[in-house]
């Protein structure tokens, strides 16, 4: 059986108020005045006979009335409208999320599951990007090059180094020609990991150092929205990490896909138990993060 991916090889409205009274009044400027005039007419006749005396003559008659004032009462009409006022500025204020600040996809050391066991330091002077291929890159999916079953375009790979020589860590990036692409490959990683163990079991491998049958072991530790993590152990009969060729005893898988990218993180060992799976929903939701954000 072909060896997997060499550790020393990484891959990778204004309102004016009305100003008027309701009810305004106009004086009419002129008076209207008629007066009635009448003259006394002195009559003298001469006569031979005795006259009787002229009487002076009184025409009367009623006067005009005297020139009254008129006084008008209405509505008055309304004062043509001010012009609208212009609205104070305002100061404006726009709130929603902002876009997250980009950064790498890469996790550091602290950010793996079982960071406090194995201190993982790590090396980013180790990133390769390869568009070659390889015989597998996650355990369960043995015999299967990432180009031809995953469709990648490259694959990008850091390695982490660790407190434990028998112990390895490394993060995978699988890129893809589309996001479409990508959860295709992420479907196709989950289906792998469901039957494992049997598919394993099935080939009746045996501990090399005692010739005892290997049992595996495939559990789903975590989940998120677009990714899993797994945990993967070979045991031989006594129950201990068996050594086998090819495959580690214990390894943690887990998977993150966003966009156009699938982030693996790996951790392997070589008969050291990896029992720890309580930092596998902390770094998927780190990787989906990072990835999100990048």
């Amino acid at each position: 059986m072909a060896a997997r991916l060499p550790r020393t090889d990484p891959i990778i409205t204004v309102i004016t108020p009305f100003r008027g009274n309701s009810t305004m009044r106009k004086h009419l400027p002129s008076r209207i005045a008629k007066t009635a005039t009448a003259s006394a007419l002195a009559l003298g006749l001469a006569a031979a006979i005795a006259t009787p005396a002229a009487q002076a003559v009184t025409l009367t008659g009623t006067a005009a009335p005297a020139a009254q004032a008129v006084t008008l009462t209405g509505t008055a009409a309304p004062a043509a409208p001010a012009a609208p006022a212009a609205p104070a500025a305002q100061a404006v204020t726009l709130t929603g999320t902002p876009a997250p600040a980009r950064t790498s996809p890469w996790l550091t050391g602290s950010e793996l599951p079982l960071a406090g066991t194995f201190q993982w330091q790590a090396q980013p002077k180790s990133i390769t990007t390869t568009t070659g291929q390889f015989q597998w890159l996650y355990t369960c999916g043995m015999g299967k090059s990432p180009t031809a079953e995953l469709h990648t375009t490259s694959v990008s790979v850091m390695q982490f180094t660790g407190a434990a020589r028998q112990a390895h860590a490394a993060q995978i990036l699988f890129h893809f020609k589309d996001a479409t692409t990508a959860g295709k490959a992420l479907s196709t990683i989950e289906g792998d990991y469901a039957g494992c163990a049997g598919r394993l079991d099935a080939g009746h491998w045996t501990d090399t150092a005692s010739g005892q049958k290997v049992h595996f072991d495939v559990a789903r530790t975590a989940a998120v929205t677009s990714g899993v993590a797994y945990d993967f152990t070979a045991r031989n009969s006594a129950g201990r990490p068996a050594d086998i060729d090819d495959l580690p005893s214990d390894a943690k898988e887990l998977f993150v896909q966003n966009g156009a990218t699938v982030s693996m993180i790996s951790i392997d060992a070589a008969k050291v138990r990896l029992d720890n799976v309580f930092g596998d929903a902390k770094a998927l939701r780190v990787m989906e993060n990072r990835l999100a954000r990048s």
